[in-house]
């Protein structure tokens, strides 16, 4: 499974709507097992009920009048198969996803999981080569989603076509994918294996997924002169322009400056203090600006308040650069 990934407005959902076949193509073109799907250039545009394609919609889009089998067997019918072999194939389904004993019960009374997996159950029934699921978490409790999102995976095992998420959610892209590929503004800014993406991040959208300070700067040697001001040592020599991630648990927070073995040594001021479970986020404006992650105590110890001038450390170990 492959994850979309982006901010909101970065297309996401615009991308899945038209290999869907929803959202016509201006140019470009849909190609699926060798298959042209849709090509402006060509007028081509195969409809969306005739394409081998199914989706499974944000807030699930089930019919409330019809029940679980109706539900799960009307896009067969969509699709011209007969009534009784349609409802068939629906039962099947339901039963493969552990619903078969609720077959004849409406949408209202299915549990928010229940009814992702009748949304997932109508997708596969028409027996697609791509499947599309747009944010099939989202609309579910965060008591019950991670439960969920491992039965969803559980689930897709056995799917051998292509399958494409969308979400803005990093734990459950890397939960259920094999490959991110992450769009800005309407373009692909990094793509690879969650490993690859989150140890390279590329953008700072990309750094704020996973968690980590990216600066972009100039190497010399073992100096980056960073963008916007500030300089960090790192371990080893190189040249040219590089990126540069910065754990936020390895930036050190100082009422005065420090002294010993941190090679990267500046002031700033604290502009922002987020809490993150028993850890706290502490954004200081400096040169370079980072956000520093640090437990309570240490909130208490150096009275952090926003405002406040500190001392930030980094030792050059900790600063891991790669090309831009």
């Amino acid at each position: 499974m492959a994850a979309l990934l982006g901010p909101n407005g970065a297309g996401k959902t615009t991308i899945l709507r038209a290999l869907a076949g929803l959202v016509p193509l201006a140019e470009g073109r849909v190609v699926l097992d060798g298959r042209v799907l849709e090509d402006p250039a060509r007028r081509l545009r195969v409809p969306p009920e005739r394409r081998p394609v199914g989706m499974v919609f944000q807030d699930y889009l089930l019919f409330p009048h019809l029940s679980a089998l109706e539900n799960v067997a009307f896009g067969l019918r969509a699709r011209g198969v007969g009534r009784a072999p349609a409802r068939r194939a629906a039962a099947e389904w339901l039963a493969r996803l552990g619903l078969g004993t609720q077959a004849e019960v409406r949408p209202a009374r299915l549990s928010g999981g229940q009814q992702q997996r009748v949304a997932l159950a109508r997708a596969l029934a028409i027996d697609p080569r791509l499947l599309l699921l747009d944010e099939p978490l989202s609309a579910l409790d965060v008591s019950i989603r991670a439960e969920v999102r491992r039965d969803l995976r559980r689930r897709l095992r056995d799917f051998t076509g292509v399958s494409l998420l969308v979400t803005h959610d990093p734990l459950e892209a890397i939960a259920l994918a094999d490959r991110l590929v992450v769009i800005e503004g309407g373009r692909v800014v990094q793509a690879g294996t969650p490993a690859e993406v989150t140890r390279h991040p590329r953008s700072p959208y990309v750094a704020d997924l996973v968690g980590v300070n990216l600066l972009r700067g100039r190497m010399h040697e073992n100096v980056i002169e960073v963008e916007g001001g500030g300089r960090l040592q790192v371990a080893r020599a190189g040249d040219g322009e590089v990126l540069a991630v910065v754990p936020p648990s390895s930036v050190s927070l100082w009422r005065s400056r420090p002294f010993g073995s941190p090679r990267n040594v500046w002031s700033g001021h604290v502009s922002g203090l987020d809490w993150l479970g028993d850890r706290a986020r502490v954004r200081v404006s400096g040169r370079p600006s980072l956000v520093a992650e640090v437990t309570p105590a240490a909130v208490a110890e150096l009275g952090l308040v926003e405002g406040m001038e500190v001392w930030v450390s980094v030792k050059a170990t900790e600063v891991r650069e790669y090309p831009a």
